[in-house]
């Protein structure tokens, strides 16, 4: 079997994990959540109002607009950041990114013998790196 067909049977893998199916699930109410949907789209709408209005000379802002369209933005950014759908999928996104970081950081001490930079030479937190085949030749040389 070559590489690039194990990466898929191992993506295949990855897709089981809690983490993808809690993403996959959060990811279906977040794309179904019509009044979240309308929240983000104002809100992009008002963001471009803002960057509109920055773009022009300071003599040629309006401060009043300013003003009321950053109340509008961080009324919008409460009613978004509140809602249920939101907060489950930024959750799994973080929890997703955790996860390939893990896999990568895995796959790279596995193939280049680097530890990741998170290590924290505790092995009892880790799921496995480089450190141990390290610590293992170390222990190696000095029984000789």
């Amino acid at each position: 079997m070559d590489v690039i067909r194990l990466a898929h049977t191992f993506g295949e893998s990855i897709k089981e994990t809690p983490e993808l199916v809690a993403y996959f699930r959060a990811k279906t109410a977040y794309d179904a959540d019509a009044d979240l949907a309308r929240l983000l789209f104002e809100y992009e709408a008002q963001r471009r109002v803002l960057a509109r209005e920055f773009e022009q000379d300071a003599a040629e802002q309006h401060p009043d607009l300013i003003a009321a369209v950053r109340d509008r933005l961080s009324a919008l950014a409460a009613q978004i950041a509140d809602d249920p759908a939101y907060r489950d999928y930024e959750a799994a996104k973080r929890s997703v990114n955790e996860l390939m970081q893990r896999i990568n950081g895995e796959i790279s001490a596995t193939v280049f013998g680097v530890i990741p930079a998170a290590c924290t030479h505790d092995c009892s937190t880790c799921a496995g790196c480089a450190s141990r085949a390290a610590e293992e030749s170390d222990t190696d040389g000095a029984d000789a």
